[in-house]
């Protein structure tokens, strides 16, 4: 503390992490940063030069970003992520185009992505139901309701087969991503509601709703419901979370918080079997070979048997 009694008080922002699309953004960013400081510089008068004369006017940074040295960029980049951060930790929505969004997350190994859904025959189109989700590890991992069709080879949330929540970095997402409630910790349960009467879905961690950076309880809402939802997670690597459907409704923490009293069911109301449940990865994708291909032969051989005596 100062002699004057100034107490310098920053944003806490080490629990703020950017998405993969907002990352892209902050490259962008610090290249145009870096154009926009080159043009102020060639306007005065200043050129390029191997070493920095500020008498001739002469810069090694006057060229374009992409030969730019990678300790420049960072310095860049790093300033540029850290403002931001601060405005996301101020609850501003942040997104660059949804099309950014999905080929920045198409970058990451879907390889190490774990997809859970309900079998598709269990689909709701009718109701308010209700189910949770417990982040045992608190890591990269989304959960919410999607459309039977919901493809494994894509990453939830990126596309407009689901509406999840991503615990992971608070944001919820459709077909890109916003900031909504906050991010998870480890342990932490969702409970995650879907009114098909009213079109909307609601989230909730540890019984308390999750709210949009409007200051709506509403994670979701005027979707279509012909082909019904089904609930959906996705776990990232060493990522651990358990999914109570409700068979049990005794076994929700927060049911009784938030579902019952608005009449919302449990998914798994009176089904006297658990829910078959599907597991994938990114799924092969297999093609006839044509006959005249040029690098590959297809033989049939004749089994041979031999009878032991």
């Amino acid at each position: 503390m100062m002699s004057n009694g100034y107490k310098p008080a920053p944003l806490e922002l080490s629990d703020v992490k950017l998405t993969p699309g907002q990352e892209v953004l902050v490259d962008k960013l610090a290249e145009n940063a870096h154009n926009v400081w080159a043009k102020d510089r060639i306007k005065q008068g200043w050129t390029y030069g191997i070493q920095q004369d500020v008498k001739s006017r002469r810069n090694p940074r006057l060229v374009p970003y992409a030969l730019l040295d990678e300790r420049t960029k960072k310095s860049n980049r790093d300033s540029l992520r850290e403002a931001i951060r601060t405005m996301v930790g101020y609850g501003y929505d942040i997104d660059p185009p949804d099309q950014e969004v999905v080929h920045a997350l198409d970058n990451q190994s879907i390889e190490t992505i774990r997809f859970f859904r309900v079998e598709q025959t269990y689909a709701v189109k009718t109701g308010k139901w209700y189910f949770e989700f417990e982040a045992l590890t608190g890591g990269d991992m989304r959960v919410g309701w999607a459309r039977p069709g919901c493809r494994p080879d894509v990453e939830l949330g990126t596309d407009d087969q689901a509406y999840v929540f991503d615990g992971y970095r608070g944001r919820r997402m459709h077909a890109g991503s916003r900031y909504f409630g906050q991010p998870w910790k480890k342990g932490d349960v969702v409970g995650c509601m879907i009114n098909m009467e009213d079109k909307s879905m609601i989230f909730t961690l540890n019984g308390e709703l999750l709210i949009t950076s409007k200051g709506s309880e509403l994670g979701f809402a005027d979707f279509e419901t012909e082909d019904g939802f089904i609930p959906v997670c996705s776990l990232g690597m060493s990522q651990i979370g358990r999914m109570n459907l409700g068979k049990d409704a005794s076994t929700f923490k927060y049911y009784t918080m938030c579902g019952l009293q608005e009449g919302f069911e449990p998914f798994a109301v009176n089904m006297n079997r658990e829910i078959t449940m599907w597991f994938s990865k990114r799924l092969p994708t297999f093609f006839n070979v044509p006959q005249d291909h040029m690098h590959i032969e297809v033989e049939s051989t004749i089994p041979y048997y031999h009878q032991l005596s």
